[in-house]
């Protein structure tokens, strides 16, 4: 299980975004957008944590980093 990336909208494991965002994410073009995503993502951590604990849905994870990924955001 797991949700769609922000940026570029492939399907990633709950266990990879962070990776992703460091290395393999298309939608990320510059080192400093990669930083950006990775401060956004440690923000983000708290609502992974969240979801493994059974307190929000993976659809209610998914909003979550839609708005916290939103260009302009954060």
């Amino acid at each position: 299980m797991g949700i769609k990336c922000p940026h570029c909208r492939s399907s990633l494991p709950l266990d990879r975004i962070g990776v992703h965002f460091q290395k393999f994410c298309s939608g990320l073009k510059t080192g400093t957008s990669r930083e950006t995503s990775m401060m956004k993502y440690n923000q983000f951590y708290s609502y992974l944590q969240s979801h493994s604990r059974g307190e929000i849905t993976i659809e209610e994870l998914q909003n979550e980093a839609d708005k916290l990924f939103s260009p302009g955001k954060g």
